[in-house]
Parts: structure tokens; C-alpha cells; sequence
């Protein structure tokens, strides 16, 4: 017969070996989504793009050696929010809807002709191609308020991708992050800079680009207060990781100014992390500006909330 103090031990360390077993099945499960795309679940946000815009809908832009720096905002929509003294955006001339309109066609153009994207084939070109990415992917936002309350919000969160989205537009994806990541820098900015002025923009400037602020915050959240968000990223090099990071701050902020943080997310932690991580991060052209930008946000909320 077992010794009854052995037995009084193995009954003690029971409930460890039954988190080491959920921690071992959560890996195995994590593994298996990384290797095989999941079919998509049904839209959990109401979020209806409107219709693509064909490719012969607008007027090609000269094709161009390189993205080319963004030219100055016109008055109405300075360029950055130390400019602006982290007002929200009011709306922009005519004039800027069409130049920002314009570098995002220029983009596309460029990208359809890269070796990598010829070999895809895309039937409607890169541009309609990657707005139907994006739009899927905002009408199927992650978890983020109580992803810890079951293993398998977790789950789901860290196979977010792998799930609403196929194999082969990851690879995609992936194939865009590596070629063009010299530019990535110039292309976040032009996409965010597209996000804040497209509301008050005539309809189809954008190419079907849509960035809607209730469904980017989702995306937002997921990357700054998620484990699933946080896994995802630590995955990455650390300059796209920074950069993604410091582009969901911008959007909680805007979320914030407009009051439609519902998820009532703290945008303080993000911002001091970032201005930890940063200075030390050699390689970002615009390392200055988004200290600022950053240092800005940060008095901004200490003066609304405190330290």
C-alpha cells in the first residue's frame, strides 16, 4: 500500500501537472494553426466595405522610381500631431485627398510590377487583391476585452491570422513585408495618413483601401493589449514591431479623442514602452519625430490622468 504522505504530495501537485498539460496542449494546438490556415469564422463586427473599385475605375499615375516622400499637408491637415497639438484631424482640402489618393495608386502600380507579384497572377491587380485582405480582416476582428478567460479565446487570438486569412495571401503578405521593407516606414505613414483624412475624401479616392477608425482600433487593441496580439509581434524583428506598435498608439489615441475607446483600453503603458524602446532602435528614419509625437501623447495623458 502507497505511504499516505506520498499520496497527500502527488494530490498536492495535481493541479500544476494539469496546467503543464493545458500549457503542452495550447503549444501543440498553436503549432498546428502556424502550419495550416483555418477556414474563416462569420464577421463579428458589423463592418460592410462598400464595392471595390474596378481597375480601370480611375486614372493611372505616372509610375514612379520610388514612393517619394509625402509633400506637405495643406494647412487644414498638418502633418503630424505635434503640429496639430494632438487635435483630432478636421477635414482636408481637396487637394490632399488627391495627393495621398494618388501615392497609394503609385504604391500598387509599383508593387504590380515586382517579379513576386507577377507570379501570383492577381486577377484584379495588388490594389483590389490587398483591399479585399483588409476588409476581411476588419469585419473579423480578434479578441480583446477577456481574451483570458478561456484557453481557447487565447488560442484563437494567437492563430488570428492563420484563421481568417488563407495560405497563400499570408505568403502574400509576407512576400510584401520582405521586399518593401526598406520603405516601410513611408508605406505605414501613407496608409495612416489615408485612414484619418478618407472619411471626409470623395468616394473611391482610395483605391478600395478602406481603414474605418471603429474597426482599425479593434486591430489596434489586439496589438497592444492582447497576448495574442503581443505573441504575434514578439515574433517579428523589432523595427516592424516598433512601428506597428507605435501606429496603434495613434489609432487609441484617435479612438480616445472621438470617444469610441469601448474596450476602455490605457494607452499609457504603450506610449512609455515605446519611449524606452526606441531611442535604442537604430535604423528608423523618423526615430525623432515619433519620440516627439510620443512625448507629446505622453504629457497629454498625464495631464488628463496622472502618472
Amino acid at each position: 500500500m502507497a505511504d499516505p504522505e506520498k499520496r497527500a504530495i502527488a494530490k498536492k501537485k495535481s493541479p500544476l501537472a494539469i496546467i503543464l498539460a493545458l500549457l503542452a496542449l495550447a503549444l501543440l494546438l498553436g503549432s498546428l494553426l502556424w502550419k495550416f490556415a483555418l477556414t474563416p469564422k462569420e464577421p463579428a463586427v458589423s463592418f460592410t466595405p462598400p464595392p471595390a473599385l474596378s481597375p480601370g475605375g480611375e486614372q493611372s499615375a505616372p509610375i514612379r522610381p520610388d514612393y517619394g516622400a509625402l509633400p506637405a499637408p495643406a494647412p487644414a491637415l498638418p502633418p503630424s500631431y505635434a503640429d496639430q497639438g494632438l487635435a483630432q484631424p478636421t477635414t482636408p482640402a481637396e487637394d490632399e485627398c488627391a495627393i495621398i489618393g494618388r501615392r497609394l495608386s503609385e504604391f500598387f502600380q509599383q508593387l504590380d510590377q515586382r517579379d513576386f507579384i507577377r507570379s501570383r497572377r492577381l486577377a484584379d491587380g495588388s490594389r483590389v487583391h490587398i483591399g479585399r485582405l483588409i476588409d476581411r480582416l476588419l469585419a473579423n476582428p480578434p479578441v480583446v476585452s477577456g481574451e483570458t478567460d478561456s484557453l481557447f479565446a487565447i488560442l484563437n487570438n494567437t492563430a488570428h491570422f492563420f484563421r481568417i486569412l488563407q495560405r497563400d495571401d499570408l505568403l502574400l503578405l509576407k512576400d510584401i513585408l520582405d521586399h518593401e521593407e526598406a520603405e516601410l516606414e513611408k508605406i505605414l505613414d501613407l496608409f495612416y495618413r489615408w485612414s484619418l483624412i478618407a472619411p471626409e475624401c470623395p468616394a473611391g479616392g482610395g483605391g478600395g483601401i478602406h481603414l474605418p477608425l471603429p474597426a482599425t482600433y479593434e486591430y489596434a487593441g489586439f496589438f497592444l493589449n492582447t497576448l495574442g496580439g503581443r505573441s504575434y509581434l514578439f515574433r517579428r524583428e523589432s523595427r516592424p514591431r516598433l512601428l506597428v506598435k507605435y501606429y496603434s498608439v495613434l489609432l487609441l489615441d484617435q479612438a480616445n479623442d472621438r470617444g469610441i475607446n469601448r474596450h476602455g483600453l490605457d494607452i499609457r503603458p504603450a506610449i512609455n514602452a515605446l519611449l524606452s524602446e526606441i531611442p535604442g532602435r537604430q535604423g528608423l528614419r523618423k526615430k525623432d519625430e515619433y519620440l516627439s509625437i510620443l512625448t507629446e501623447l505622453q504629457d497629454k495623458y498625464q495631464r488628463e490622468y496622472g502618472k
